[in-house]
C-alpha cells in the first residue's frame, strides 16, 4: 500500500530525496540525462542554458530531420501515388505534431493517471521550462508508475504511426518525419523512465501539487 503525502512528510519513514518546481524540470531532466552534474543551489547556470546545449539541440534536429527525409524519400517508391508532394510533407509534419499529436500525447498521460486512480488530473505549461504537461494533482505515484504514464504516449503513439505508414502509404513521408519529431519529444519521458530504472532497487514514491507547483520524490529509509 502506498503512503500518504502526510505520512511521507511526518511520518519518519521517508526522506525527502527531490524537490523542484515546475519551471526546474528541465534541470531536472538535464541532470539526470547527464547534461548537468548535481551541484548546490548556488552553483552555475545549468548547462541545458548553455549555447553548447542549444547548438547540439538544433544540431541533433537538423540531422534527424534529414534522416527522416530520406527514409521518406526511399520509402514513397510512387510518387505518382503521393496524396501531397514529400517537399510539404516534412513541414506538414511540425503542424501535426503540435496539433493533434501534442495534446493526445498529454491526454494519453492523463489517461493512464486516471487508470491509476488519480483523482483529479489536468494539463499546464511552463513558458520557462519551454513545455506542456500533464498532472495529477496531490496523488503519490511509485516511480515504475510514474514510468508506466512516462511511457505509454511514445507506445500507442508510435504503434499508430507506424500502422500509418502501411495503411496510407502515400503520406509515408509525412508519418516517417512525424515519428522522428515524437520520438524527440519524447526525450523527457525516456529520462523519467531512466530515472525509475537507476532507483528501482529502492523504495520511491513521487507526487506533483500544482498549488505549490513543486514536484516531490521521497524515498523509504
Amino acid at each position: 500500500m502506498k503512503p500518504t503525502i502526510q505520512a511521507l512528510h511526518e511520518s519518519g519513514q521517508y526522506q525527502l530525496v527531490e524537490s523542484f518546481t515546475i519551471d526546474e524540470m528541465s534541470e531536472f531532466l538535464a541532470r539526470e540525462a547527464g547534461l548537468k552534474k548535481s551541484t548546490p543551489a548556488t552553483s552555475s547556470v545549468a548547462n541545458v542554458k548553455s549555447p553548447k546545449f542549444w547548438l547540439l539541440f538544433l544540431a541533433s534536429l537538423l540531422v534527424g530531420a534529414f534522416i527522416g527525409w530520406l527514409i521518406g524519400m526511399v520509402m514513397d517508391s510512387a510518387k505518382a501515388d503521393a496524396v501531397l508532394s514529400p517537399f510539404w510533407q516534412i513541414p506538414l509534419s511540425v503542424v501535426v505534431f503540435f496539433f493533434p499529436v501534442l495534446p493526445l500525447h498529454e491526454a494519453i498521460h492523463a489517461l493512464f493517471f486516471k487508470l491509476l486512480g488519480a483523482p483529479k488530473v489536468g494539463f499546464g505549461y511552463s513558458a520557462k521550462g519551454l513545455m506542456v504537461y500533464a498532472y495529477a494533482q496531490r496523488f503519490v505515484m511509485t516511480l515504475r508508475e510514474n514510468a508506466l504514464v512516462a511511457a505509454m504516449p511514445f507506445v500507442l503513439i508510435t504503434a499508430s504511426l507506424v500502422g500509418l505508414l502501411f495503411l496510407v502509404p502515400s503520406l509515408q513521408t509525412l508519418w516517417v518525419f512525424l515519428l522522428l519529431v515524437h520520438t524527440f519529444g519524447c526525450l523527457g519521458d525516456f529520462i523519467l523512465i531512466k530515472h525509475a530504472c537507476r532507483n528501482r532497487a529502492v523504495a520511491m514514491y513521487t507526487y506533483d501539487d500544482l498549488d505549490e507547483k513543486r514536484t516531490y520524490f521521497f524515498a523509504a529509509r
